[in-house]
């Protein structure tokens, strides 16, 4: 049923950047504006927030984490081990506190990207 997510980014750029480490592919987009990134299973689409609101928005070091949202993509990974080492490397880390765990057949981590977005990471195992 579902198709993908939309996200919204202060720095499309960046965020670009560290979706395409986690082993997605850029299928669509002018760079400026947006970019669709595409896995097997759905397509992310990152937006860049419009100036006007872009410019009021403050990204700390490290990011405030949001979690104060009622939705979190999940993206599939190979190796977990190998997805924390990607995240980090690519200015995401490892949600503070939050222990790996199984659910339905996956192991799970929920991460930070670069603007504090949180994301799972599915594992299967």
């Amino acid at each position: 049923m579902l198709k993908g997510a939309v996200l919204y980014a202060k720095d499309l750029t960046k965020l670009r950047d560290f979706y395409l480490a986690l082993g997605g592919k850029v299928t669509d987009g002018d760079e400026s504006d947006y970019v669709v990134i595409t896995s097997q299973a759905a397509d992310l689409i990152v937006l860049q927030t419009p100036e006007h609101i872009s410019s009021q928005i403050e990204i700390s070091k490290p990011p405030k984490v949001r979690s104060g949202t009622p939705v979190k993509p999940i993206i599939e990974v190979l190796s977990m081990n190998q997805a924390r080492k990607v995240v980090n490397a690519a200015g995401g880390s490892i949600l503070s506190g939050a222990d790996q765990w199984e659910f339905r057949g996956n192991l799970v981590q929920d991460i930070v990207d670069p603007e504090g977005n949180v994301v799972q990471l599915w594992q299967p195992t």
